[in-house]
């Protein structure tokens, strides 16, 4: 009888070594033994790192084309198949046992289907109860645009292979049945181990102004929990100490319907000034109340507001969010997805406040705007500048008490931290003694640029390096020329007085005349 590469032998010839498995039909000296690699990949990063274990369940004799095979049973196995209810194999040993488990997996159907597949899972499961050692072990590794594990010398054979543990949406069980018949084998993992992402105002990145309101989204899916009597699933969550959580704002929704704090997931927080703020979502009775949802949705968002702490052109690091879940049926070990990392910003500008001839001016008072809005950004005074320093200023949060307007110091300088990328102007109210004031709003543009995976760039103010300083101008106030001055009320006073005398002296000498 002969078969395929991805058959098993349903028949045996006992002429052959006496208890060999032979081809019928097919001379002896065409087959060939051999080993081969088995390469188990996936896309998903999750993969990476994860160990997978192989067991050999059958060895095979491989036809010199490749084309047909022949299967032994491995002495370990023998208890798994006499132990199957539904094995008719039980009394037989030997070659007649190999035969009737032979038969058996055939029986099963074809690739993929519902029976092989809990098939495969059933013999990963005992291989794991009955600690049978497993013929040899890889650990995944990224290779190109893949996650890889390689097992390398496999001798020719059916395999049952278990990657680490992970829950699935598409299939009951992370065991594969896979055949090793030529130099190079390669399955697919098509288990799906848990994912979480993380956006910041739906991207990777933000940049912000203090005081700003960001929402954060952290998306999964429901994982299969049928392997497992129960289901630890947990959002492990970072933000970074340039951001203020907002804990009435969590929520958490499955395929869109609003789960119950305290009855489907709890809330856990612990924050503090140098470290950040932690979050943790866990889920509650997670298999009993949601285990028929598996593959949809499910959503946690929240509000945070950016503070102080931000440091302006320079990664807001540590707002990350990881699961971790349930990876091994009957246990309670736990997993943990590859962390999901969103990014963010927040700049500023340097003032230098001069008159025409570069000299620092100290009493320009400025109120800053963005350009979109008619208040000004109410202002902190973060420190206050002097003869070398500059008076350092942030936007107000909210609650906080600011003002409105700041004054250069004797330096001239003012910085301004804390701002958004957008487009401010600065108003002067009042020029230093002497000087004119601005006729109109000097307008200063933040832009800034992001790589793809959400961190910055560059970023520029007015054109320039961000660290550029921004140089505004006043120029002395003096008094313009005049005609029709002081001079000329004086002789119209003067020539009054004549035309009076005049008319005065008429009139006397009329008067005398009479």
């Amino acid at each position: 009888m002969q078969l395929t590469a991805r058959k098993f032998a349903a028949m045996f010839v006992a002429a052959v070594m006496a208890i060999a498995v032979a081809v019928s039909a097919v001379p002896a000296k065409a087959f060939a033994a051999n080993t081969g690699v088995l390469t188990v990949s996936s896309s998903s990063a999750e993969f990476n790192n994860k160990q997978v274990m192989a067991w050999q369940m059958f060895t095979a004799t491989v036809t010199a084309n490749g084309e047909n095979a022949s299967y032994t049973l491995a002495k370990e196995w023998e208890p798994f198949f006499k132990g199957l209810s539904d094995f008719d194999g039980k009394a037989e040993e030997g070659a007649a046992l190999s035969a009737a488990a032979a038969d058996y997996v055939i029986a099963l159907g074809g690739d993929d289907t519902d029976n092989v597949v809990a098939f495969a899972k059933k013999a990963s499961d005992w291989a794991k109860a009955n600690n049978i050692a497993a013929t040899a072990s890889a650990t995944a590794q990224m290779e190109g645009a893949k996650y890889v594990a390689t097992f390398s010398g496999l001798g020719y054979g059916y395999y049952v292979v278990s990657p680490q543990g992970g829950s699935t949406a598409s299939r009951g069980t992370d065991a594969i049945l896979a055949n090793v018949v030529s130099p190079k084998e390669t399955v697919a993992l098509k288990s799906e181990y848990p994912t979480v992402e993380k956006t910041v105002n739906g991207e990777n990145h933000a940049d912000a102004q203090v005081g700003d309101v960001l929402n954060f989204v952290l998306t999964s899916k429901v994982p299969n929990m049928a392997e497992y009597d129960s289901y630890t699933f947990n959002f492990v969550d970072v933000l970074s100490k340039g951001l203020d959580l907002d804990q009435a704002s969590i929520k958490v929704a499955i395929n869109g319907t609003p789960l119950v704090k305290d009855v489907d997931y709890t809330v856990g927080v612990q924050s503090g000034d140098a470290e950040g703020t932690n979050l943790t979502i866990s889920m509650l009775d997670f298999k009993a109340r949601h285990g028929d949802k598996a593959g949809q949705e499910i959503k946690v968002t929240y509000a945070a507001t950016l503070n102080e702490k931000a440091v302006a052109g320079k990664d807001d690091a540590g707002n990350t969010v990881k699961l971790q879940y349930s990876n091994k049926p009957g246990a309670d070990e736990l997993g943990e997805s590859v962390p999901s990392i969103t990014h963010g910003y927040t700049f500023g500008f340097d003032l230098k406040k001069t008159d025409g001839a570069q000299q620092a001016l100290a009493g320009a008072e400025f109120q800053l705007k963005k350009k979109d809005s008619a208040a000004p950004v109410s202002l902190v005074i973060v420190s206050q500048g002097n003869e070398t320093e500059a008076t350092v200023v942030r936007p107000a949060k909210p609650g906080e008490q600011g003002v409105e307007s700041v004054v250069t110091p004797v330096s001239g300088l003012v910085s301004f931290t804390g701002l958004d990328a957008a487009v401010y102007q600065l108003v002067e109210v009042k020029a230093p003694d002497g000087f004119n004031k601005l006729t109109k709003p000097a307008d200063i543009e933040i832009k800034a640029e992001y790589n793809t995976d959400g961190t910055l760039l560059n970023w520029t103010v007015n054109g320039e390096a961000g660290d550029s300083e921004i140089v505004i101008v006043n120029k002395k106030g003096t008094l313009l020329p005049e005609t029709g001055g002081m001079g000329t009320i004086a002789f119209t006073v003067v020539g009054s007085v004549v035309v009076i005398a005049g008319v005065a002296w008429t009139i006397r000498r009329k008067r005398n005349a009479q």
